[in-house]
């Protein structure tokens, strides 16, 4: 047992001596998966011995900066930009978004304003427009879903974004789940049962939209 410091191979009645620290991360409440009979109590104590909570990006505008910063060092060489940098305003203008996306929507939106910006340092223009395409590249009431694919393949090839399936995913997502909300009229068992999901990862999505109020509405 890795509780105990060792370790069983298979098909060995021998234990071996280990050295090392099991870390695992969740966005999920696991109190309320555990209520939910979606996780297993007994694994949750064995892993809850240090817990650090980690709150959303909009919770801690401070570090913004110091992320922005980051990414841009990160993909300025593989964009061939030999001295990127970003204007104070733009560094501003981030720090107010929303980011239901979390610290993944800012390193997208940061990569993107590098690509529009080259070979220039990135302005308060760049990042909105940033911002825009990474929430919503594209994404119009009379697109196809052929088009909006095909879009989204363009962008990859020109070398805007490496992750085409995530990005769908992220940009997809949020909006079935508002839709859903809204047409069960703030019901979040009967959005959860259209949808084909729990009560709590409905939850869990409309925490991270920003559509769940500062305490869960009653399910009717």
């Amino acid at each position: 047992m890795l509780q105990d410091g060792n370790h069983q191979r298979q098909g060995s009645e021998d234990p071996v001596p280990v050295d090392l620290r099991v870390l695992a991360s969740t966005h999920r409440d696991l109190k309320e998966a555990i209520a939910e009979k979606e996780f297993r109590e007994d694994l949750y104590f064995r892993l809850s011995v240090v817990t650090i909570d980690l709150p959303a990006l909009n919770e801690r505008s401070e570090d913004i900066p110091d992320l922005v910063r980051y990414f841009i060092r990160r993909y300025a060489p593989d964009l061939k930009i030999e001295d990127p940098s970003i204007q104070s305003e733009a560094i501003g203008f981030l720090q107010t978004q929303a980011w239901p996306g979390n610290v993944r929507e800012l390193e997208n939106a940061v990569r993107q304003a590098l690509v529009l910006a080259r070979p220039f340092p990135v302005s308060l223009d760049h990042v909105k427009q940033a911002t825009a395409r990474v929430r919503r590249p594209g994404l119009l009431a009379d697109q196809t879903h052929a088009a909006y694919v095909a879009n989204l393949l363009t962008r990859a090839e020109q070398g805007e974004i490496e992750d085409a399936y995530w990005r769908m995913i992220e940009e997809l997502e949020p909006e079935l789940f508002t839709q859903a909300i809204r047409r069960a009229g703030g019901n979040q068992a009967k959005a959860a049962r259209w949808l084909g999901i729990t009560r709590l990862k409905m939850r869990e999505q409309l925490r991270q939209t920003g559509l769940l109020p500062g305490r869960d509405r009653p399910d009717g």
